[in-house]
């Protein structure tokens, strides 16, 4: 498993205590996340060239989120961000930390976790009528550097469609259970190989390549001026009620 480090992320205005929890994996790459509104924080990168790069953007303390106006990081339930303000609940696992939260009959769960293979995966569950659950990720172009961009989706959306260049062809499953190789030591479950290949963006200029893969159906690409944001969205319900999805994130070094 990663190894996680648990650490103070300052108070809130009104004196609420927030954590921070980082996850590391083998080849030094960290995810950093909170239970204040169950936020993904940063994603710290070492780049073929042994450079460290800090590929999303995010903020220094609980008390920064409170006045951010771009929803870095945020959960959505339903298409709402309403329990950003909230500090959810935190579980450490083999897969991870999960954080979970109640909203009134509505039990949302939040799982982050990364492998040795340089994946971050995000899944959700949630139920008592709860239709859909996502995460705000918001990269930096600092890190990703005029980014070239190749989206498959089966309903793709985004504000500025000139930035990006949408495949004709429906997304396909792609990321199988062992694809890149079971790893005991930082397993992720892939929900029985349901992941479609969502996106492909490559910054030539930092030799960076982000695939993403997600079990819902829906992309949503925006363009940002200090980078670019991508929310998942359509989670599946199950029989009884119970909504699953999953987002998996990969970085990878490439020369071109």
């Amino acid at each position: 498993m990663p190894t996680i480090k648990k650490e103070s992320f300052g108070k809130t205005a009104d004196g609420r205590e927030a954590t921070l929890y980082t996850l590391r994996n083998n080849k030094g790459n960290e995810v950093k996340i909170t239970d204040f509104g169950a936020r993904i924080v940063s994603w710290r990168f070492r780049n073929a060239d042994f450079q460290n790069k800090f590929v999303l953007v995010g903020k220094k303390s609980a008390a920064e989120y409170e006045t951010d106006d771009q929803e870095l990081g945020v959960v959505y339930v339903d298409g709402k961000s309403h329990l950003a303000d909230k500090i959810w609940s935190a579980s450490e696992s083999v897969e991870g930390v999960t954080f979970s939260i109640a909203d009134g009959d509505k039990k949302i769960s939040v799982n982050y976790s990364v492998s040795n293979d340089n994946e971050l995966s995000i899944k959700y569950e949630a139920s008592g009528g709860v239709e859909d659950v996502s995460t705000n990720v918001v990269f930096s172009g600092d890190a990703l550097t005029a980014p070239d961009f190749k989206i498959f989706s089966d309903d793709f959306k985004s504000v500025d469609d000139k930035m990006w260049k949408l495949i004709d062809k429906p997304a396909e499953v792609e990321m199988e259970l062992g694809m890149f190789g079971f790893d005991i030591g930082c397993p992720i479950d892939y929900f029985d190989a349901g992941l479609k290949n969502g996106a492909d963006i490559f910054s030539a200029a930092d030799k960076l390549l982000l695939n993403m893969y997600a079990t819902q159906d829906n992309v949503h690409v925006e363009k940002l001026p200090d980078g670019f944001a991508i929310k998942t969205s359509g989670s599946k319900k199950t029989d009884d009620g119970v909504i699953k999805s999953q987002t998996v994130y990969m970085l990878r070094n490439r020369k071109g």
